[in-house]
């Protein structure tokens, strides 16, 4: 007998990422992939607000503002996990621990890529209207750049779905800056802090001591900085598409059988041309 794919991908796809994972906090465009490519629209120009423009004009006429939404088509990607050496596989499909014990070292292997690929995605290396970098000398507070970002915030009324995603250094120096409120975060079950929920997570995106992004999978250097990056969860997405089983039984050479997954993903900035309300601690 072959093994039943169907029970192995339907572990995969169940919950390809965890409910906890800071990933989460996005919008799930899942619903409109089809064919793993994703249909995603790009919010247009916003009208602008005229007060009382017809007092003193009442022959004018309200100027025109196209507001059609930008539609992209994008692939989604391919994250597949390199083949794992098992014994009878057919046996441990029978066998509900062995079978989700394997599965579930895949699925984490997949949601670290995904994760990693999230934290780059979700980190602005820019410094402009939308979008705040704040670049922290070593004796600098990040309770306070954390204050200084919610105000950028409110200064562009982004006020709800706030995400702050926290270094261990970035952490540890909350500690440091004030115990009582590090006991506090520990304490909550949902950590919010300035209006931020408060994740955290290991694999960040590089920055030089100058203050510049470096390329997705960067080697760290004693002069690189890791980021903490802050996000609005209706502003970022995360889908996912199928999933594929592959299985190769009996190799000779290794007198086992091989197995392997691949998980059709995309997470990214829903403004892809231009994001928007990212925030950056390094």
């Amino acid at each position: 007998m072959g093994l039943q794919k169907e029970i192995w991908e339907a572990g995969i796809k169940e919950n390809p990422i965890h409910d906890t994972s800071f990933v989460m906090a996005s919008t799930d465009k899942s619903e409109f992939v089809n064919n793993n490519t994703l249909h995603l629209a790009e919010a247009g120009i916003d009208p602008k607000v005229h007060e009382d423009f017809f007092a003193g004009n009442a022959e004018g006429k309200l100027p025109i503002t196209n507001i059609d939404d930008i539609p992209h088509e994008v692939i989604l990607k391919t994250y597949s996990t390199e083949p794992t050496r098992h014994r009878d596989l057919e046996e441990v499909e029978l066998q509900y621990d062995k079978r989700t014990s394997i599965i579930n070292r895949h699925r984490k292997s997949i949601a670290q890529r995904i994760g990693k690929t999230a934290a780059y995605q979700w980190t602005t290396g820019q410094n402009d209207e939308f979008n705040k970098l704040m670049n922290l000398a070593g004796n600098d507070s990040i309770i306070d750049a954390i204050t200084d970002l919610r105000a950028f915030f409110m200064d562009l009324d982004v006020n709800e779905g706030l995400n702050l995603c926290l270094n261990a250094d970035h952490w540890a120096r909350i500690k440091k800056e004030d115990k009582v409120l590090y006991k506090d975060l520990v304490a909550m079950k949902n950590k919010e802090y300035c209006d931020f929920k408060i994740h955290t997570y290991s694999q960040v995106p590089l920055f030089t001591g100058e203050g510049v992004k470096k390329a997705f999978g960067s080697v760290r250097e004693a002069t690189d900085k890791r980021a903490s990056f802050a996000w609005v969860t209706d502003e970022v997405f995360r889908s996912f598409g199928d999933v594929k089983m592959f299985e190769e039984k009996a190799k000779a050479e290794i007198q086992a059988d091989l197995l392997s997954f691949a998980q059709r993903a995309l997470v990214g900035n829903i403004r892809a041309n231009s994001p928007k309300y990212l925030g950056t601690i390094i």
